[in-house]
């Protein structure tokens, strides 16, 4: 692909992904608007997926989990096995859809951990019984022994990740610093409730909007379906997509996809597992092969926290807590110039905001150049 047609597709992506400009840039937004505009956003990290809704909204940390307790937005397991913030209405319904048939992909989990499907069952039975209020994970952990079953070697995880999927229960508050689980239906009464057609096509429209250009293979990556499902989907929109055949692939971009600055796309400190790298089945647009390894050192899908300059990843950084600030410390994978360091040092500024507390950047690796 031409390295023209690679930054056009940034630019279009960073837009559609309310990174640039952001999603507040009209006016103030929620996290629950956040959540409808993407869909989903990748979450299993609580501090890398609150930090995925504030760097997109402006909204802070305790703005997040204001949001939490006000059942706006909730974490859960919708798809591909891993947790996902989603808006609370949607939680349901997209579990059913997406994360239901694939949790019996759990059964050989299941059997290494000597858990039955008596386990399942009554676990499931414990939850609805006991859960209509939120439970700490440790809590639930000890309500499973009191009755029987042994939490320990991730058992806790998976029973707790399998009645998730199937739509009984979602996370609720953090209580303490853990996280809690409660009822998906005392937590959130207001589900909604589409057909089948109608989910797909929801979740196929705001995957396009949010993500786009995209490919068919994007999206069933990001659902971790079938292509014949995934086609099935964007055939029900198929009048609020357009097509571009560009590097011998289909890109699809939503009619109403967000408008795209003609400049740069500035630089942004993105969390773990943000969208921008976990929302696309390939990679390359946005991350150099060359650097891929730099981001996930072992190939395991553990990320790390990326600096991203005009929408390519340029760079990772770690956090550091100490007793008064937080120290941001950035590594980028080539020499970055005093301009683009004030960019890094702002970006920097507005996560310490989000957290409550200043941010002070530290430059690990190249020097700049000064220029």
């Amino acid at each position: 692909m031409r390295e023209s047609d690679r930054r056009r597709l940034r630019r279009a992506r960073m837009a559609a992904l309310g990174l640039a400009p952001r999603l507040d840039a009209g006016g103030p937004v929620s996290a629950l608007d956040v959540a409808r505009e993407l869909g989903a956003l990748q979450a299993q990290d609580y501090a890398s997926g609150a930090w995925s809704l504030g760097v997109r909204s402006g909204l802070t940390l305790e703005q997040v989990e204001q949001a939490v307790r006000d059942r706006e937005v909730v974490r859960t397991w919708p798809m591909r096995g891993t947790i996902h913030w989603v808006p609370a209405e949607d939680a349901r319904w997209m579990c059913e859809l997406l994360a239901a048939p694939r949790s019996t992909s759990l059964a050989t989990r299941f059997a290494q951990l000597g858990l039955t499907e008596r386990d399942v069952e009554l676990a499931g039975r414990l939850f609805e019984e006991h859960l209509r209020e939120p439970m700490s994970r440790p809590d639930v952990a000890a309500l499973l022994v009191e009755h029987g079953i042994d939490p320990t070697d991730q058992r806790n995880y998976h029973l707790i990740g399998h009645h998730c999927m199937s739509g009984l229960i979602c996370q609720g508050p953090i209580i303490g610093k853990q996280p809690s689980f409660v009822l998906i239906d005392t937590w959130v009464p207001q589900s909604r409730k589409p057909s089948r057609e109608e989910g797909l096509a929801t979740v196929a429209e705001r995957y396009v909007r949010s993500h786009g250009p995209v490919t068919e293979k994007d999206l069933a990556g990001w659902l971790l379906k079938p292509l014949g499902l995934t086609r099935e989907a964007l055939a029900l929109v198929d009048d609020r997509i357009q097509r571009e055949e560009l590097d011998g692939q289909t890109w699809l971009t939503h009619v109403d996809a967000r408008d795209v600055p003609g400049g740069p796309g500035g630089v942004h400190l993105l969390p773990q597992w943000d969208e921008l790298l976990l929302g696309f089945k390939s990679r390359d647009v946005s991350l150099p092969t060359e650097h891929f390894d730099k981001v996930v050192p072992g190939r395991n899908m553990v990320f790390k926290p990326t600096l991203v300059v005009d929408g390519e990843v340029a760079g990772t950084w770690r956090r550091v807590q100490k007793r008064a600030h937080v120290v941001i410390e950035v590594s980028p994978f080539a020499e970055l110039s005093t301009r683009r360091w004030r960019e890094v040092e702002t970006t920097a500024a507005a996560y310490g905001t989000f957290l409550g507390t200043e941010a002070e950047v530290v430059r690990v690796g190249p020097a700049d150049e000064g220029t």
